[in-house]
C-alpha cells in the first residue's frame, strides 16, 4: 500500500471551472428569453462559447 499526496485543489487550474464561469454568466443574462430552465440549458450548451484557460 503506497500513500500519494495530491495537491490542493485550485479552481484557477482546472480548465472546467472557467468554462463554468461562462455558462452560469450566460444563463444570468438570458434567463428572461425562455419559458423554462431547461430550455435555458440547452441553449447555453448549445451557443455558449469555448473557453480556454
Amino acid at each position: 500500500c503506497e500513500l500519494w499526496y495530491l495537491p490542493p485543489y485550485s479552481p484557477d487550474l482546472n480548465p472546467i471551472e472557467h468554462w463554468w464561469f461562462v455558462l452560469k454568466n450566460w444563463l444570468r443574462q438570458r434567463w428572461d428569453e425562455f419559458a423554462n430552465f431547461q430550455d435555458c440549458v440547452d441553449n447555453a450548451f448549445k451557443q455558449c462559447p469555448k473557453v480556454s484557460p
